[in-house]
């Protein structure tokens, strides 16, 4: 045995060790320093309670320049990933467990976590169908695939097993399994559903619980509540918002249809358009507002606050203000349509005209009428309504009515070219043909007409009467 009782040994001093008289040789001895007793599976045994052993110590270029390395062979690496490092006959390994807590490799084509000057055809990725995975935590934050879906974002497509899938976002797609051709962008859209398909969610929340199939929402918590309602399109922060069961609904605009929950078959366009309705269907609302508050059905409301305050059903709304008497107003149930063209003054508010009035036919001066129709009107049926009882011509049979002499008649007539107190040929033509006025001017000529003739029979009377006494 072979025994060494210094606490610091020198190379030197070991081949000057039977000078000093620091150990005995022995055939097949093991040596101690620190102790009189090393053991005897050991070659050496070093023991102290202050002091360690100091192996070679190198940077990963010095290491990787050694020539031949025996197997077994150890050093610490004191650059990059430092650590112990030993080589196994083919490649330096750590020593610690772990492979990725350290550099094990001097390959110029391995990524480093302080980057590489990488070669035109270097590039991060697996050789067979395993997908990609990215973790932070041991939870997944990205996922590339062979089933053509993408991943990015903490637990985004955490379960899927789906193809055609692309999930951007907290939870996005995060409990999706079997669901395919979704597109999710943004925190927690589409993240309940598990096997819905055909889906974009683009916005915080965004079809957040949707488990149905083939519907589009944009915009934050666009179709947020959405559970089994398909073919719905939201385009607007909290477009159809509570939409829960109903289908086939179109909503644009910030809080279009928000309310709405089992209504289908809408298209709301515009800021808060059916708005408050929760059970609305086959409504069409197009401006700011428009049908706000309506939770009936067949209603179809255009313009800036059209309909805003209708709750009834198959209305026609087309305004620019919250107006219950918009320009028109119709009901589709009664088949009825109104046209409100303002107050009844003596200056007519508006009129509705038909035709062209740009070059051919002329509008007339200080227009006083509703309703001017170019090239005529084929009717059925024609009713004039007269306003008062002063309108139309029994004045003439009142005691007070001053009968013309049929002789001034006949002057008038000869200069005029008409009857007195009838529209000339002139004046129609200028002013046009009032129905009720005209009307009431023929039937004052014929009430005269009629006091005429009652005066000649008076006359006729007379003259027979004198006739006969002169025959006497």
């Amino acid at each position: 045995m072979k025994t060494f009782f210094t606490k610091s040994l020198y190379i030197s001093a070991i081949f000057s060790a039977s000078t000093l008289g620091v150990f005995a040789q022995k055939e097949r001895a093991n040596v101690g320093i620190g102790t009189t007793q090393p053991d005897q599976s050991a070659v050496l045994d070093i023991k102290s309670s202050s002091q360690g052993l100091l192996i070679p110590r190198m940077s990963l270029q010095q290491r990787n320049s050694i020539q031949n390395p025996a197997n077994g062979l150890m050093i610490y690496q004191t650059d990059l990933l430092s650590g112990f490092y030993f080589y196994d006959g083919k490649e330096w390994k750590p020593m610690a467990s772990g492979k990725e807590n350290y550099a094990v490799a001097a390959d110029p084509n391995d990524w480093t976590m302080s980057g590489n000057a990488a070669p035109s055809n270097a590039y991060l990725g697996t050789t067979n169908g395993t997908p990609i995975q990215f973790k932070i935590n041991n939870n997944k934050v990205g996922t590339l695939s062979t089933g053509n879906s993408l991943f990015l974002g903490y637990l985004a497509g955490n379960v899927t097993t789906g193809a055609n899938n692309v999930g951007l976002g907290y939870l996005a797609l995060g409990a999706n399994t079997s669901g395919n051709n979704n597109v999710a962008i943004g925190r927690e859209a589409l993240s309940v559903g598990t096997s819905s398909a055909f889906n974009t969610a683009i916005g915080t929340n965004a079809l957040k619980v949707n488990t149905a199939n083939s519907n589009t929402g944009i915009g934050a918590e666009a179709l947020g509540k959405n559970t089994s309602g398909a073919l719905n399109t939201a385009i607007g922060a909290s477009a159809l918002r509570d939409n829960t069961t109903g289908g086939n609904n179109i909503g644009i605009g910030w809080a279009a249809g928000g309310f709405n929950t089992t209504g289908g078959s809408n298209i709301a366009i515009g800021a808060y358009s059916l708005y408050e309705g929760t059970a609305t269907s086959n409504n069409l609302a197009i401006g700011y507002e428009a049908g706000r508050k309506n939770n009936s059905t067949g209603n179809i409301f255009l313009g800036y606050r059209a309909g805003y305050n209708e709750t009834g059903s198959n209305k026609l709304y087309i305004a620019n203000s919250n107006t219950v008497n918009p320009l028109i107003k119709g009901e589709f149930d009664n088949r009825t349509l109104r046209i409100n063209l303002g107050a009844s003054s003596s200056q007519t508010v508006g009129f509705l005209a038909i035709g062209n009035f740009e070059t051919t036919f002329p509008m007339p001066t200080g227009n006083s009428y509703r309703l001017i129709v170019q090239d005529g009107i084929i009717t059925e049926k024609v009713k004039v309504a007269v306003k008062g009882t002063g309108d139309w011509a029994d004045y003439v049979f009142e005691p007070s009515y001053k009968l013309m002499p049929l002789d001034k008649v006949e002057s008038f007539i000869k200069e005029n070219k008409h009857l007195p107190n009838v529209p000339s040929a002139e004046d129609m033509s200028k002013n046009g043909l009032d129905v009720t006025q005209t009307s009431a001017k023929l039937m004052e000529k014929i009430e005269e007409l009629t006091l005429y003739v009652i005066e000649l029979n008076k006359e006729v009377k007379a003259l027979k009467a004198e006739n006969e006494k002169l025959k006497k």
